[in-house]
């Protein structure tokens, strides 16, 4: 799975507050190789739990916090634990 380079992290912090949802758009584009797709798109594509995918279907901040978080310090998705 590709990673974030430094500047699409400074890119994610720099826009976050104003528009979290574009944000880890973005993010979320480089780091699942899908440079076209939506948010919904990108969820559904993510490796992640059915529970978190929806909270961050719902715009849930704290679930959009807890992803920025990580793949600012992560630059990457882990794999959803079983």
């Amino acid at each position: 799975m590709p990673s974030l380079r430094k500047r699409d992290v400074e890119a994610l912090l720099a826009s976050y507050d104003h528009d979290p949802v574009a944000a880890l758009t973005a993010a979320l584009r480089v780091v699942l190789a899908l440079p076209h797709a939506g948010f919904d798109e990108l969820l559904a594509a993510a490796p992640i739990d059915d529970v978190r995918r929806a909270m961050l279907a719902r715009h849930d901040l704290a679930a959009l916090d807890d992803l920025a978080r990580e793949l600012n310090e992560t630059r990457t998705l882990a794999p959803a634990r079983s």
